[in-house]
């Protein structure tokens, strides 16, 4: 019995990406970012759980590629690890072992500030989707864990798409929260999240945390977090891939088209 190649772009050679690109000549670039989502669930969260349901879409389509989740470059100002709640973010650094003032960044001491923090992410994104299209990938599907990634990264995409299409090798791109196509609606840290990692990669996810420290239950994150299965996980996670993996498929057969509006108005 053959077994099926990995998707995983890292692990392909170079014939398996050929030969991936004629079944389905597309890439999944998920987005993710390193910060709080609980006790109970990884600082990786967002970028594990949109690669997951990226390989579970390639899969289906039997094709296609999916590149390593993109996790650093990005502003201090879009985690969500208590920084607005002083409170919060005394509890949570300690659980870090850290200072909340770290939190904040160091823009007011040298460093970038956030509008140079932003500028310097999107140019991290065009570079990944200039890496993509130079091994041949004609369409990229840009799924974000992290859900305002998606506003920063759609300017990015539109920009290359038009700087592709006047070099002549035009490259197709949608853009959208791992939830997006399928219609369905994420948390920060809740039941959603918890759910779909705990069936991506259930050895890091430990709900017992939520116990030891029920001060901190609900603190950043969503406080049904403690209802989170894997069964649900893997439930959302098929009807995600299952919705991203028609729009993959509809980028492949109408390219060069611009890619369809999803359908629920996000």
């Amino acid at each position: 019995m053959s077994q099926q190649p990995p998707v995983e772009f890292e692990r392909l050679r170079p014939d398996q990406i050929r030969r991936c690109r004629e079944v389905a000549d597309i890439a999944f670039l998920p987005l993710g970012a390193l910060e709080w989502h609980g006790l109970q669930a990884p600082v990786g969260t967002d970028g594990l759980k949109a690669h997951d349901i990226c390989c579970r879409a390639a899969r289906r389509l039997g094709g296609g590629a999916v590149f390593p989740p993109v996790y650093h470059g990005l502003p201090g100002d879009s985690f969500f690890m208590g920084v607005t709640d002083p409170a919060d973010g005394e509890k949570i650094a300690a659980a870090y072992g850290t200072e909340s003032a770290r939190f904040f960044g160091f823009g007011r001491h040298g460093g970038m500030d956030v509008q140079e923090q932003w500028l310097a992410y999107q140019r991290l994104l065009r570079m990944s989707l200039e890496t993509i299209a130079r091994f041949g990938f004609r369409s990229i599907y840009i799924c974000s864990g992290h859900n305002p990634l998606v506003h920063w990264a759609k300017p990015v995409a539109v920009a290359f798409a038009r700087a592709s299409s006047m070099a002549g090798q035009a490259v197709t791109i949608d853009v959208g929260g791992e939830f997006d196509a399928a219609g369905l609606d994420g948390d920060h840290g809740g039941k959603w999240e918890t759910s779909l990692m705990q069936a991506a990669a259930p050895e890091t996810v430990d709900l017992a945390e939520l116990d030891r420290h029920p001060k901190l239950c609900g603190r950043a994150h969503g406080a049904d977090a403690v209802d989170a299965t894997a069964e649900q996980g893997e439930a959302w996670a098929e009807a995600c891939a299952e919705a991203i993996a028609a729009e993959a498929r509809w980028l492949v057969e109408n390219h060069p088209q611009l890619p369809k509006r999803h359908q629920h108005g996000r």
